[in-house]
């Protein structure tokens, strides 16, 4: 009998648990349950949770993360955008082009694979830790050669490596080979690079390179190179230098040879660097300058030798003894030394350069792959090679129209529910034509303007769907245009309207003159003592204008600034007439007190506080105005819901 009523109790327990839990199932709000009703505009949870979560953490003062106080500025909110929209601010053409850069800008990232991109930046920060001296050969073949001229410009290179590594001089290659024309003066040689100083390829094919071997062909938009790399070192110091030239008639100019070396005695024995060049130097260029060549960038400056000279200069205001280049003596000097940039410092600059050198080729192929694969993107390589008979090259130029007929409408490509026609390319040819006259042959140029042309539908299509497929792009482009729409409805309907009325401003300010009221106060600085004699002789010193060095004396504190009587630093019930008169004894401490101005309690004129009444009549200007739009409108709110949402937020506040 006793097992029987545990039994029953139990069960009656677990009943009430379950009632009690599909209550409160059936009451939670949802995110699309509507919270509140503004005139004809429904608003619901979801939308002020997000507002909400997404504010909560900015906001400082405390009173507002309340429920009930921020649904009081929420209501508000909604209420202005509502009275902006009445006035069409929105279709203003300033809203409209900020949002149009504004989304422009917000796109961008969906259009880059993000993985790829930090991997790019971090090896790019990597590699501006060192740079390369290296040479090449180049090999020359068109971007869009034909596949059996780009084989055999393949072939050739490979032909010369084997020269090379049969015992054939990299230099004697390189005059015989190249065809980089400066091949012919400087022997391939390309001094020191880092990072973004040359093509990527070619930058990869050399920091891919071990010191002393040569690399296998490397494909970038001039041909095929074969590198050389002869030393690698770290990055130097940030440098800004200067120089003193004696020009010489030929390497053997004794003159010369003997000018410089006088100039350098004049440093050694202590001349300034500046005046040294200012009335010796030969650069007529620098020479007023005290021949400063200002930041010096790794293979700017065209002077024979002074890579090696200007490595090993590495203090400021350290000097090169005298070499020779191709235009005569120079002396170079350090007139000032930075530490490298760290790789936080760098990486902003390093994203932008990524996206506009030939990096972006690489992120540019991720996205036509992924988005032909999105939008099921199919060719018909048998229209695409009829087209090129339909090219009329000989009128490129001159634009001609493309008529609509059964050739010009054959689909090369489908991609969705669209088509890309022969027309559509062909028409994309004559509207740039500048952009495809170099192309060598019809049928590179077609492949050439069918990609470019390919690539930009699939785009156009994707950006136009972005607010779609990402939901959170499309909320934050709807919160940036209310917020571009709200700025300018306070701009011209809040602030400019009161900023305008001065006499309102006067009578407010006569209204709320105890709010001007400005009490009594000193500039200067109170020491704090736990001894009594050291205060007492302290305050002498200051009060006879005697040097005093404070760290003589053992302090508990020091403050200086402005202070007012109400100061929570300051003893209470301080005498204002007699401040600095005598040592004040609170609370076991011992205050001196250096006063260096001091003014009564007065009241300001409107002059005087002229730009504080503006902010505080503007502000109650826009609470008169938030009170109108209250009044007029037409509020229902969900009072279920708030609650649900009070227990929700309030409950988390308080832990």
């Amino acid at each position: 009998m006793k097992s029987t009523k545990i039994v029953m109790k139990l069960i009656k327990v677990t009943l009430n648990f379950l009632l009690l839990n599909l209550s409160i199932t059936a009451f939670a709000q949802k995110p699309t349950d509507v919270l509140v009703t503004i005139n004809d505009s429904i608003y619901n949870v979801a939308d002020f949770e997000r507002l909400y979560n997404k504010n909560i953490d900015i906001i400082a003062d405390e009173s507002q993360k309340d429920i009930d106080t921020y649904f009081k500025l929420y209501k508000i909110y909604k209420l202005k955008l509502q009275n902006a929209y009445a006035l069409g601010i929105d279709k203003s053409p300033k809203i409209e082009q900020e949002f149009k850069v504004y989304r422009s800008e917000l796109a961008e990232k969906y259009f880059i694979n993000e993985k790829e991109l930090d991997r790019l930046v971090n090896e790019a920060l990597n590699r501006a830790d060192y740079e390369v001296k290296a040479s090449h050969i180049l090999i020359n073949v068109d971007e869009f050669a034909q596949p059996v001229d780009t084989l055999k410009a393949y072939n050739k290179a490979i032909d010369v490596r084997n020269e090379i590594l049969k015992g054939l001089a990299f230099e004697n290659a390189a005059v015989k080979y190249s065809d980089d024309l400066s091949a012919k003066t400087n022997n391939g040689n390309l001094g020191y690079f880092s990072v973004f100083k040359m093509v990527y390829p070619f930058e990869s094919g050399a920091y891919n390179t071990n010191i002393g071997e040569i690399s296998m062909p490397v494909r970038s938009n001039f041909g095929y190179h074969l590198i050389k790399v002869y030393h690698k070192r770290p990055t130097s110091k940030i440098k800004n230098i200067a120089h003193i030239l004696v020009e010489t008639k030929d390497k053997n100019d004794a003159e010369a040879k003997k000018k410089i070396s006088d100039i350098y005695k004049r440093l050694e024995v202590g001349d300034t660097f500046y005046d040294v060049a200012f009335h010796f130097s030969q650069d007529i260029h620098t020479r007023d300058k005290g021949g400063d060549l200002g930041i010096y960038n790794e293979g700017s400056l065209n002077i024979n030798g002074a890579s090696d000279v200007l490595y090993d200069l590495n203090f400021k205001d350290a000097y090169s003894k005298p070499f020779l280049s191709q235009y005569g003596w120079h002396i170079l000097a350090v007139t000032n030394i930075k530490d490298k940039p760290t790789k936080e410092e760098l990486k902003d600059n390093f994203l932008r350069r990524i996206k506009s050198d030939s990096r972006s080729k690489i992120l540019e192929k991720d996205l036509i792959v992924h988005l032909k694969e999105m939008y099921h993107f199919k060719t018909n390589e048998k229209n695409i090679a009829e087209t090129v008979a339909l090219l009329n090259r000989e009128e490129l130029m001159n634009q001609p129209a493309v008529e609509s007929n059964p050739k010009t409408e054959m689909v090369l490509a489908e991609y969705s529910d669209k088509k890309i026609t022969a027309k559509n390319v062909l028409d994309h040819v004559y509207s740039f034509p500048k952009q495809y006259a170099a192309v060598k042959t019809d049928e590179l140029l077609i492949k050439k303007a069918f990609d470019f042309y390919s690539l930009r539908k699939l785009k156009e299509a994707y950006n136009n769907e972005l607010e779609t497929n990402f939901p959170e792009f499309a909320h934050n482009l709807h919160e940036y245009k209310e917020g571009l729409i709200l700025f300018d409805l306070l701009e011209q309907n809040i602030w400019n309207e009161s900023a305008k009325d001065t006499i309102a401003q006067q009578n407010y300010y006569e209204n709320n003159k105890a709010k001007y009221l400005q009490h009594a106060n000193f500039i200067g600085e109170v020491y704090v003592f736990n001894n009594k004699s050291d205060a007492k002789t302290y305050h002498k010193l200051l009060k006879n204008n005697h040097k005093v060095k404070e760290s003589d004396f053992p302090m508990v504190y020091k403050y200086q600034g402005r202070f007012y009587m109400n100061d929570k630093r300051l003893p209470e019930n301080l005498d204002f007439n007699s401040l600095g008169k005598n040592v004040v004894k609170y609370n076991n401490n011992y205050y001196v007190f250096y006063i260096r101005d001091k003014k009564d309690e007065h009241q300001p004129t409107y002059d005087e506080v002229k730009s504080q009444v503006l902010s505080d009549y503007q502000n109650q200007f826009e609470n008169q105005y938030n009170e109108e739009l209250i009044n007029k409108a037409e509020i229902k709110v969900n009072q279920q819901v708030l609650d649900q949402l009070k227990t929700k937020y309030n409950k988390k506040s308080l832990n």
